[in-house]
């Protein structure tokens, strides 16, 4: 991929070249001329970083949480009997 800065004006943009497939350039030729395209592409690269982003973490999670199932079970056992002497029952109220 090739960068390339202007150096005529400051910004925080930059331009890329970068080649698409022939079915998604004409997906792109189809939209209106008022469409920002590099607004498009950057707000659609944005949500994929961010989908996958929230996907690795859901799978760190749900991993952990396989990992750490016994443990946590364990534990719960162990402090049950702790809740129950130090919360009052409710049903007795």
């Amino acid at each position: 991929m090739k960068t390339s800065t202007s150096s005529r004006r400051p910004t925080s943009h930059q331009r890329r070249n970068f080649t698409l497939r022939a079915e998604t350039a004409a997906l792109l030729d189809r939209l209106p001329h008022e469409v920002n395209r590099s607004k498009l592409v950057d707000t659609a690269i944005h949500k994929l970083v961010q989908a996958r982003a929230r996907a690795q973490l859901r799978k760190l999670i749900e991993e952990g949480a396989e990992y750490n199932a016994e443990r946590d079970l364990r534990l719960v056992e162990e402090w049950s009997a702790v809740d129950a002497e130090t919360w009052p029952d409710l049903d007795d109220q």
